[in-house]
């Protein structure tokens, strides 16, 4: 393979190899869009999501659709607001970080169609319901600002430029942006014409990075039900979720504190944004054999995500310092900018995405009408998930997926007691397991939330409020070659919703 070559195939690559927390196409992508955080109304929300076998509630036509058998009058049903805001604390080499972002989303929007079953049958109801519901909120924004304890992307860029065996001597019109910069800067230094070392390495400096995700995964929801008997319950949804994700991140190193070296600082700005559009099909069964009993089973096909567009951007400046000479022959320092090279780094790509199937068990206690206690169990393994493209090969990144992610257990737990006809008080608890191997990472969470709810024969109003605390290693390069991040995430969320019952 020419030079040329070579350095196309590693400009492909080294975004990947360089800033692992913000690669596009690997197998952080395919967690990322695997894994769901069910929102919606506030009944759900408030009641822990744990509504597969209570039923008659909108959001739950995403969970177990044969909840949909349970209405027995048509409804309209709109979360104008959901107010999430999140707060995190990021450790990185002994000191800490704080940040706080505020989002706001529409969490629903249902309406269910009640009808009359077939006469002199046991089939009592027919129900047809569309909407959607918001099932993965992607916002979140986390900086981290520490002294690097020696590490430095040089040594990440090094290693590539000897990969690549990058001659200093001729051209370097076709080296790779990231290799340009860092040499140039002084950032990496030739031991050879053609090998390179981290001269920033074992140095003191200031390291910094924010990163800054937006968006989120809205599902519309086409669903089918009906009930027998008032003893099954059958339903059957077809989803259709649309991906709206971006994420910037911007990664700086200073030196500040060695006036001997002539390397000063680097930035690089990246900017992923992501759209995709799936689709599902989701069934479900719930059994009522006495009247304080409901059980209940669903089951989800994987999410086919077929394409997936993606748009990778990095920006990069880098500044040095140069001795001149004055007039008098007195040599000073001055700062440099590195000559950009060309047009910024940008990528565009096209590749199709399968999420892992879910399945999961629903049990409900049913107290005279005027309360309940519900759980669930939900089981994935996001080591099913796949990516694949016509004109790219997946298997290193497929290879990764299987060796990162495991099973993940979702518990959940919810109840609701009715204090008058129309007042109610509701409380939940979730527990999900970490979708990593061996500990690689956490990633586990823990959800609380509480609600009330006002509700008449015709409308009703219902409030939430949630709690989420979970957390993550991140890292800001290769790492191989830097500390861990460990970052702690908090999330408080405000629900409103109304309805109309006709």
């Amino acid at each position: 393979m020419n030079t040329f070559l070579k350095t196309i195939t590693f400009f492909l690559s080294i975004i990947p190899l360089m800033l692992t927390s913000i690669s596009a196409q690997n197998e952080i992508d395919a967690l990322r869009f695997s894994e769901l955080d069910w929102q919606g109304t506030a009944r759900f929300m408030g009641a822990g999501k744990a509504f597969g076998a209570v039923g008659a509630d909108f959001s739950a036509l995403n969970t177990n659709p044969a909840s949909i058998g349970l209405y027995k009058k048509s409804e309209i049903t709109f979360t104008p607001m959901t107010l999430s805001i999140a707060k995190n604390t990021s450790g990185y080499n002994k000191a800490s970080s704080f940040g706080q972002s505020v989002k706001y989303n529409v969490g629903s929007v249902g309406l269910i169609f009640a009808m009359p079953g077939i006469s002199s049958t046991l089939w009592k109801k027919f129900q047809i319901g569309f909407g959607y519901n918001r099932i993965q909120n992607y916002g979140r924004a986390f900086s981290i600002k520490s002294r690097n304890e020696g590490s430095t992307i040089g040594s990440v860029i090094a290693e590539a430029a000897n990969e690549l065996g990058l001659d200093y001597t001729t051209n370097m019109k076709n080296w790779p942006t990231e290799i340009y910069y860092a040499y140039n800067s002084w950032l990496i230094s030739p031991l050879t014409n053609t090998t390179y070392e981290a001269e920033m390495e074992n140095i003191d400096m200031e390291q910094f990075s924010t990163v800054t995700r937006v968006g989120g995964n809205d599902e519309m929801v086409f669903s089918f039900g009906t009930n027998y008997d008032d003893m099954l319950f059958l339903g059957a949804t077809i989803g259709v979720p649309f991906i709206n994700f971006s994420e910037n991140r911007i990664y700086t190193e200073t030196n500040d504190r060695n006036p001997d070296k002539k390397f000063k600082n680097i930035k690089i700005e990246d900017e992923l944004s992501v759209r995709a559009t799936g689709i599902n099909l989701k069934l479900g069964i719930n059994y009522q054999p006495f009247d304080f009993l409901r059980v209940g089973m669903a089951f989800h096909t994987p999410t086919y995500y077929g394409n997936v567009r993606d748009f990778f951007g990095r920006q990069m400046t880098a500044r040095a310092w140069q001795w001149e000479e004055d007039n008098e022959g007195n040599l000073y320092k001055v700062n440099y900018d590195v000559e950009p090279q060309g047009p910024y780094s940008t990528n565009k790509f096209l590749y199709s995405l399968t999420t892992p199937l879910r399945a999961m068990a629903n049990v409900a206690f049913l107290i005279q009408q005027r309360a309940f206690i519900s759980m669930e169990y939900e089981f994935v393994d996001y080591s099913m998930a796949n990516m694949y493209s016509l004109t790219h090969n997946f298997n290193e990144e497929n290879t990764e997926i299987l060796n990162t992610y495991g099973f993940s257990h979702i518990a959940r737990i919810g109840a609701e007691f009715n204090l008058t006809q129309v007042f109610s008080i509701r409380a939940g608890y979730n527990y999900i397991s970490s979708p990593y191997k061996d500990d690689i990472n956490d990633g586990s969470k823990h959800y609380a939330s509480a609600g009330l709810g006002f509700r008449t024969r015709v409308f009703y109003s219902d409030f939430a409020y949630a709690f989420m605390t979970s957390k993550e290693k991140y890292w800001m390069f290769d790492q191989d070659f830097v500390n861990a991040v460990n970052n702690k995430f908090i999330t408080h969320r405000i629900v409103l919703t109304i309805g109309v019952r006709f």
